[in-house]
């Protein structure tokens, strides 16, 4: 798809997943090179921005880029590697993996996935938390969170649902109802209900 010679703030911010206040303050520290239309909106040359993303090591702008990004974060080994598998497979996703919480924040930071996969019960820093940053950072609150548990109490998935988790399932699940989630919830059915 052919792109126009220029694109507004809110296109960088949507591509990049940042609020429009980091995208403000790109272009007042010069990170960002910027255009004022008489108008007095910011637009910027998409060659600038291609520049910035490279220079920044951001998702380009081209169609290698179409591909969601998912990353997933259980300290469960065999989920881990039966997740990896089954999304692998599929060719639709590029993937990254955590064993904790501490791992899924260095993993966000770089990998800047679309979709997490999240268990709630991990030592040192829980899925809660992890959740909770996720969508209190301006940088990742778009990031959409898919909470997996083995414990699917009523409260947990209450309290899931109140840091911002976008869907819950419980385990055990069967892969193809879990891909289906996934898959509703980036077509943006969020607050997906609980799978039993």
């Amino acid at each position: 798809m052919k792109r126009a010679a220029l694109i507004t703030t809110g296109e960088v911010a949507a591509h990049c997943r940042v609020s429009y206040e980091t995208v403000d303050k790109w272009i007042k520290t010069g990170r960002l090179k910027a255009y004022t239309t008489p108008g007095r909106h910011r637009r910027i040359d998409t060659e600038d921005f291609r520049a910035f993303l490279r220079q920044y090591n951001l998702p380009p702008l081209e169609e290698e880029s179409s591909r969601k990004r998912l990353l997933i974060v259980d300290d469960d080994p065999s989920i881990v590697q039966t997740l990896s598998k089954f999304f692998g497979k599929t060719g639709e996703y590029e993937l990254a993996t955590a064993a904790d919480g501490f791992e899924a924040g260095v993993q966000i930071a770089s990998f800047r996935p679309d979709l997490v996969i999240l268990d709630l019960m991990m030592p040192h820093l829980d899925g809660f938390e992890v959740c909770r940053k996720i969508k209190s950072a301006s940088e990742t609150r778009n990031t959409r969170v898919l909470v997996v548990t083995g414990y699917a109490t009523g409260d947990n998935l209450q309290k899931a649902l109140e840091c911002g988790a976008d869907c819950c399932v419980a385990k055990p699940f069967r892969m193809g109802e879990l891909k289906k989630k996934v898959e509703e919830v980036f077509a943006g059915a969020r607050r997906v209900p609980l799978t039993a």
